[in-house]
């Protein structure tokens, strides 16, 4: 199969981090059992109704219910997680207040580092692109997170600090195409010279389409090993994991 890509047409690749290089599926579930185990702990045996397992499935039912509505209330995703959270523990013996809320989920939001993986390929496959391109990254992730992942699962010698490019730091969050522009800019590059990989239709692909970039659309459930369509005139690779990245350049 002969590339999609070429360093004759392409300098940078733009990747998204999350869920896209860093495997964080299971970082939340993980997190939140463990942050819950530390609250239960705390408790007498006959106190605890639940376990955290329990917590858990009902806080997720919770808020997948809140995200199906045919009608979403205009509250923000804080707001949300302290409805949801409340409703979870309404039977432990705990006052679920905005402020517990905010605590709980900074303990599960720094647990959450502790379980996050690359997904199998990554090394490898960077290795192999960064000898003909720049790598960079353009994430709505928090900005300190991010370093921290990036130093953590020992990603700087193929993409360090100075190219990435997270929402926090730079504006608008994907798929805006503000960031995208800010991303280019910075790498002193143009659209038609890059592309962007990522785990998200909307956020990813339209988004770097929008901008006039080209795309990789990460998408596990893909028919094909590798499709391809176009966004009016961009190109969207769709592959079924990071590894065939490799396939495409």
């Amino acid at each position: 199969m002969s590339p999609f890509f070429s360093p004759a047409r392409k300098k940078v690749i733009f990747f998204d981090m999350n869920n896209t290089i860093l495997d964080r599926r299971q970082c939340f579930d993980s997190a939140f059992l463990e942050v819950m185990n530390d609250y239960t702990a705390r408790w007498e045996p006959d106190e605890s109704l639940f376990s955290a397992q329990d917590v858990l499935q009902s806080y997720k039912m919770e808020w997948s219910r809140h995200r199906k509505a045919p009608i979403r209330s205009p509250i923000s995703p804080d707001e949300l997680r302290h409805i949801c959270l409340r409703k979870a523990l309404h039977a432990l013996p705990v006052s679920v207040n905005p402020a517990f809320t905010r605590a709980f989920f900074e303990q599960v939001e720094e647990q959450e580092d502790h379980f996050v993986a690359l997904f199998p390929g990554v090394e490898d496959t960077l290795d192999a692109l960064s000898q003909n391109y720049q790598l960079a990254i353009i994430s709505n992730g928090n900005r300190r997170r991010l370093q921290n992942n990036l130093e953590k699962m020992k990603l700087t010698p193929w993409i360090d600090q100075e190219r990435l490019f997270s929402s926090e730091k730079d504006g608008p969050r994907k798929p805006h195409p503000a960031i995208f522009e800010s991303a280019l800019k910075s790498m002193n590059a143009v659209p038609n010279q890059c592309v962007m990989v990522g785990n998200s239709w909307r956020n990813d692909v339209v988004g770097a389409a929008s901008s006039g970039m080209d795309a990789i659309w990460i998408h596990p459930g893909n028919i094909k090993k590798i499709s391809e369509r176009r966004i009016g005139k961009q190109k969207v690779i769709i592959i079924r994991s990071f590894k065939q990245l490799v396939y495409t350049f």
